[in-house]
């Protein structure tokens, strides 16, 4: 199972999907939306819808990477606190990530290994999720208000072929998942799908593909595979109970382990020393997703938003405290 290829094939496809998107201008159609619900919603809001309905389909951290910069300038540009709009970025690209089985990497991983179809598992994870955010929506109500402010400028010209894209890449997954092709080759031909978007840029596809990001995936996931088989007699009385789902080990398990190691090699650690059912697996998701929110090494895109934060000269501080109280209290949905 540590070394099953197949996996390590899925997690280079759900990066090219990725590549496609961004080569399809999905950095100007993300930056648009956000500016154009800006007005309406205000800019924290605005990050958390775009976050919300994005992130299921699109690498977390690629999100973080986008809107990062955009929040950062608004702040600056505007006055308003920067801590409650980077959690809220932060805060619903790990809960949203978490609903499909081709959100994020630890995702990836519990599908390949579960072998639970795409529709059941966000059957198994929908519910705890829209706990999460509505519980996540109304802390950030209280802490977000100087950041509803007007806009500062008129929004962009919105491709809309990177949203055409996901949508199409999305229903293919589900598709033929549910006429029983193999998740490898569904995410292979939504990978392809995307060569109808980006035919004209070839070269474009190759540059926005983050191999260095795929290569530390595969690094933390062998590296754990590998300590996990070495001290596999030490880690099979805690880690089994935490595979099998039962609640509220499993949560607590999770939120330890991802705030030492991160929430990836958390759910890379279960798979190495234990079997993960069909059932399970939801429920893995949702606890590793919403552990991801409860420090700043929990997830990566934590770490990835919280360090462009800080080199633009803006204080973090106060979100590390922010993103705790919000990351705790959101994660008890977890738990049940």
């Amino acid at each position: 199972m540590a070394f099953d290829l197949s996996i390590f094939v899925s997690l280079a496809l759900l990066f090219g999907i990725t590549a496609q998107f961004r080569a399809a201008d999905g950095y100007v159609f993300l930056r648009g939306l956000v500016s154009a619900l800006e007005g309406r919603l205000g800019v924290m809001y605005a990050v958390v819808v775009v976050a919300a309905v994005f992130s299921p389909f699109v690498l977390n951290d690629v999100l973080v990477l986008i809107l990062t910069p955009v929040i950062v300038a608004y702040a600056k540009e505007s006055g308003a606190d920067v801590a409650p709009l980077v959690v809220a970025e932060v805060t619903f690209t790990n809960i949203a990530s978490s609903l499909t089985p081709f959100g994020n990497p630890q995702n990836i991983l519990l599908w390949q290994a579960s072998g639970i179809s795409a529709g059941a598992f966000v059957v198994g994870t929908w519910l705890p999720l829209a706990e999460s955010g509505a519980i996540a929506v109304a802390l950030l109500s209280v802490f977000g208000r100087r950041a509803r402010s007007p806009r500062l400028e008129d929004a962009p010209a919105i491709p809309w072929r990177p949203a055409v894209y996901l949508a199409g890449s999305a229903g293919l997954v589900f598709l033929l998942n549910f006429l029983g092709v193999s998740s490898v080759v569904s995410l292979g031909l939504a990978f392809a799908l995307g060569f109808a978007f980006t035919l004209r840029r070839p070269m474009r596809v190759a540059r926005e593909f983050d191999l260095r990001s795929l290569a530390t995936l595969y690094v933390l996931v062998a590296a754990v595979a590998v300590v996990a088989a070495v001290i596999e007699p030490v880690l099979v009385p805690y880690v089994s109970p935490a595979a099998a789902g039962g609640q509220p080990y499993t949560s607590w398990f999770f939120a330890l382990v991802s705030a030492s190691i991160s929430n990836v090699p958390a759910t890379q650690l279960v798979l190495s020393t234990s079997s993960v059912t069909p059932h399970a697996a939801p429920i893995l998701a949702v606890d590793a997703g919403l552990a991801g929110n409860m420090g700043p090494i929990s997830s990566f895109a934590n770490l990835l938003a919280l360090t462009m934060v800080s080199r633009s000269g803006l204080p973090v501080r106060k979100a590390l405290a922010i993103q705790l109280a919000i990351g705790i209290i959101s994660f008890l949905p977890a738990a049940l």
